[in-house]
């Protein structure tokens, strides 16, 4: 973030650039280097005669066209400061030849590992660069420097790998970081005039780099014209980079594309992606996830101080807490005539919001919000708009916001023909022709890693966003995914304008929540593959785990059906539903699905027992199997699970996560038809109608653990089993929150307590397990349980495994509760608000040795303002809490303290429940007992 005000200079034209000095002249056109069998008194000029040390390289001044070698599987200590210029079609190359790894340039502690001094026409591609250190201070991989008071031209940096450069950044300082990046382009302040034309960064690897990846700019940040032109910026991969992960500053025209970042901004301020006094930028095909701060900013992207004209178009941006975009700072000296349009935002601003600090946005210019998409998961406190936008030149055109948690918006803008679905707070803005139906998503929430995967977002043919949306002048002519969007005619709602995509089969089931509440249609938040309509007699309740539930009369249309088989009943699979029944006459089947003549299972009430029966072929003749359970009481809640293992040919029945009975099944069978709630098939009609209520009906094509049923059994508001092994996320089986990313240097440990897998953590900062929405509400009632075994132990610092962070909107904010090892014990403390002068609650338990799995629960009763902590079952200790307050993002593996990440654990973590209630004593049992 630019934090001075910039003061333009006029652009000199003309102006000569001062080039470096000669050392000695160059006498080849390329030059040869190999560390391995190299000599600095051989003539450099061929492969067989190479030099082997940087010093002869460091010590000519290199003509126009000439290259310098590095060996492959080489490696050089020190700075590389070639000297001389090329020319406009004749650069100096610095690369690589042979064969194996990229030559390693190792700058090993200095300013910079490649250096170029006012220096114009170089390329520097295909090495390997680091620069590590002992401690961190103001060092960068690759620096380019202007001391000049004219342009520098043609600088290409391509096809690197720049990792492990220990840089330094104080935003205290009021300067900017342009010498401590991985890339670094740094205009001298003692001039107004210069910049840089024909910059390309492309292609490059950068991760584990301090302060940052790239950055084009200066020290100050200000006192320069907008001189700095031709610069494209694409096809970069940043990982783990301590702050900023792209900027241009002074920039015109700049193009930043097709680049991804993740991961990144844990040991540092600033956004991803920015431009400060920059005019007409096109910033496009990014990917951005999983952005952090130390302490401020922290968004996918900003358009930050004195800047115009700059469009954002086609990105991709997921679980970033701080929000999709910024604008900065504030609405005199801010942005001005900005375009943000056919983005897809998803699981961002949970702990901030989607579009934050619109007060930024200058109110001389107008600026445009339209064809968006934005998905926000359930639970997830974030605001969609923060700050407060100038009214009368702010509009937001055609958007989607499928928003399933509870944040609103703030400040004014004007708002037409956008869809609002799901969450309806009291703020959401006025809007004539606004559309508030089900978008039909193809598959809302389930966008991954990449940008074709946010063809999640493309609409189904039946959505109400198809041609809904209002003619934007000058609309650039196509959506997100390339379909043409028209001059003449209305457009989609959204950043999909196609004619609408029918999605394939879910692989995953089906999760119906059934929470709607109202009309006459249940859909599937797996992907909406599935949609139930109700009958005619059946209608709304009030939900147990959902706010609402289906009402069902047990009459001949009361039930909700589907179109297709949500699973495949041939293979293994699990089936739960809540219910409380009015009557407990007769059969009635919760959940099923149809086949020609009978359903293959019934999820049921039968003989007064709840029941789980499975017949051996589509025949009313068929044998069958029926594994019983408790006899239910009416006027009560019940989670009520299924599980056929057809490995080992087993039926089983779980009541409220507790297994009632097994039985053998050895003759499954596919059934072909309708997925139903409240009804089932025999002898090819519909039967056994429930009397009753159903809510939060699921289907999957797996055997679910022992755990995970009880985590559904029992209520849980989330539950990470981690035990996927591969990928770089770990799901919320709930399915009420974005899934918990991996960030740092997080995988999977390959084993884990009690199942295969858990997530292993090195006890580095920024190492975690991090989902950008609250899994639990701490201003109540909770309970949270986890397995944990510790690699290391500190006898001195804390290690904090779960907490949530507090609401992150300023440099103070902590953590409501740490769940964690303070000087080697168990310990639980609660925080009384959201600030580092708060009280401070603790209850301290025994002492932790490395290699040992541990369940620990932390438990907070609002009732009785008492928090307790239990370490394998046992009571540790309790004490009085009154002053519970809402945490935002959750973390696995450290905590917040003074906007920072703090308490890194060194060990791994394994199956986290989380309660938004307090636990009865059976349950803290056998979550302990695994």
């Amino acid at each position: 973030m630019i934090t001075a005000l910039a003061t333009t200079a006029a652009l000199l034209c003309g102006m000569i650039p001062q080039l470096a000095a000669s050392a000695s002249a160059a006498t080849c056109t390329t030059y040869y280097i190999s560390s391995s069998s190299g000599s600095d008194s051989n003539s450099g000029c061929s492969s067989s005669a190479p030099w082997q040390t940087l010093t002869n390289v460091n010590a000519t001044t290199f003509a126009a066209g000439a290259q310098i070698l590095f060996q492959d599987g080489g490696s050089w200590t020190g700075t590389l400061h070639p000297l001389g210029s090329g020319s406009s079609g004749s650069p100096i190359v610095v690369s690589s030849y042979g064969s194996g790894n990229a030559p390693i340039i190792a700058g090993a502690g200095a300013a910079e590992a490649v250096y170029l001094d006012n220096q114009q026409y170089i390329t520097v591609e295909n090495l390997e660069i680091t620069n590590n250190a002992s401690s961190a201070a103001a060092r960068s991989g690759i620096e380019v420097q202007n001391d000049t008071s004219g342009i520098l031209n043609g600088i290409t940096i391509a096809n690197n790998n720049i990792h492990n450069v220990l840089g330094w950044w104080s935003s205290s300082e009021n300067e900017q970081p342009t010498n401590s990046m991985g890339i670094a382009f740094n205009l001298s302040d003692s001039y107004t005039t210069n910049g840089w034309n024909g910059v390309t960064i492309s292609g490059n690897t950068l991760t584990d780099d301090d302060a940052g990846g790239i950055y084009v700019g200066s020290l100050a940040g200000n006192n320069h014209g907008i001189d700095t032109t031709g610069v494209v910026i694409e096809n970069n991969t940043l990982t783990d980079v301590g702050g900023n992960d792209i900027v241009c500053v002074f920039c015109q025209g700049a193009t930043v594309q097709y680049n991804v970042a993740t991961d990144s901004g844990y040991r540092y301020s600033g956004a991803g992606f920015w431009t400060a006094v920059s005019n007409n930028g096109l910033w496009q095909y990014n990917d951005i996830s999983d952005q952090w701060r130390e302490a401020v900013d922290g968004q996918a992207f900003d358009f930050d101080w004195d800047t115009s004209g700059n469009i954002m178009q086609y990105n991709y941006t997921h679980d970033n807490p701080y929000g999709f975009m910024e604008f900065c700072c504030s609405n005199s000296a801010g942005s001005t005539g900005s375009i943000v349009r056919y983005n897809i935002s998803q699981n961002d601003g949970a702990a901030n919001a989607v579009f934050g600090t619109l007060g930024g946005a200058t109110s001389s210019g107008t600026t445009q919000f339209y064809n968006n998409t934005v998905y926000m998961g359930p639970d997830d406190n974030g605001a969609v708009t923060g700050g407060s936008a100038n009214g009368s030149n702010m509009y937001f055109d055609n958007n989607i916001i499928y928003d399933l948690g509870s944040g609103g918006y703030s400040g004014t803008g004007t708002w037409s023909h956008n869809l609002f679905y799901g969450n309806h707070p009291s703020s959401e803005p006025s809007d004539s022709s606004k559309v508030t139906s089900n978008p039909l998503l193809v598959s809302p929430g389930g966008g991954g890693a990449t940008l074709a995967s946010a063809a999640a977002y493309e609409l189904q043919p039946s959505s109400p966003a198809i041609g809904a949306g209002e003619l934007i002048s000058g609309n650039g002519g196509a959506d997100f995914f390339g379909n043409s969007v028209s001059s003449t005619a209305a457009p989609n709602i959204g950043a999909y304008n196609g004619s609408g995509v029918t999605p394939t089969a879910s692989e995953s089931g089906a999760f119906w929540p059934l929470s709607e509440g109202t009309g006459s249609t249940a859909y599937d938040q797996t992907n909406d593959h599935n949609t139930m309509t109700l009958g005619a007699g059946a209608s709304w309740a009030t939900g147990d785990t959902e706010p609402y539930a289906l009402a069902l009369t047990g009459g001949s249309t009361s039930y909700a059906q589907s179109t297709a088989p949500a699973i495949n009943t041939a293979g293994s699979y699990t089936v739960s539903a809540w219910v409380k029944l009015n009557s407990l006459s007769g059969n009635q089947t919760f959940a099923s699905i149809d086949g020609s003549h009978i359903s293959p299972f019934y999820l049921q009430l039968s003989g007064g027992v709840f029941a789980f029966t499975l017949r051996s072929s589509d025949s009313t003749g068929a044998s069958y199997v029926e594994v019983t359970g408790l006899a239910p009481s009416t006027g009560t809640w019940y989670q009520v699970t299924g599980v056929y293992n057809a490995s080992s040919h087993t039926a089983s029945l779980y009541v409220n996560g507790a297994l009632q009975n097994s039985a053998t099944f050895t003759s499954p069978w596919a059934a072909t038809g309708k997925s139903s709630i409240g009804r089932a098939l025999w002898n090819g009609a519909d039967v056994d109608f429930v009397n009753g209520d159903i809510g939060d009906v699921r289907m999957y094509n797996k055997v679910l653990t022992s755990e995970d049923i009880l985590a559904l059994g029992t209520g849980a508001a989330a539950y990470f089993p981690f035990n996927e092994g591969t990928g770089s996320s770990a799901y919320n089986l709930i399915q009420n929150t974005a899934p918990a990313d991996f960030t740092g240097d997080a995988a999977w440990a390959g084993s884990g307590h009690g199942s295969s897998n858990s997530v292993a953590l090195d006890g580095t900062l920024g190492t975690t397990a991090f989902s950008p929405s609250a899994a639990v509400n701490t201003a109540g009632s909770y309970a949270v349980s986890v397995w944990v075994k510790f690699t290391t132990i500190s006898s001195s610092a804390n290690n904090t495994f779960v907490s949530l962070d507090g609401n992150a909107r300023q440099e103070t904010n902590i953590s409501p509760f740490y769940l964690q090892l303070a000087s080697g014990k168990f310990t639980l403390a609660e925080r009384s608000s959201d600030s580092t002068s708060s009280t401070l609650t603790t209850i301290t338990g025994p002492s932790a040795t490395t290699g040992t799995w541990y369940n620990v629960i932390a438990e907070y009763n609002a009732g009785t303002d008492v928090a307790y902590l239990y370490v394998n079952g046992t009571l540790a200790g309790s004490a009085s809490f009154s002053s519970p307050w809402a945490g935002s993002t959750t973390q696995f593996g450290d905590a917040v303290w003074a906007g920072a990440q703090v308490d890194a654990t060194s060990g791994d973590i394994d199956d986290a429940v989380l309660y938004n209630r307090v636990l009865t004593s059976s349950e803290i049992s056998e979550l302990a007992a695994g």
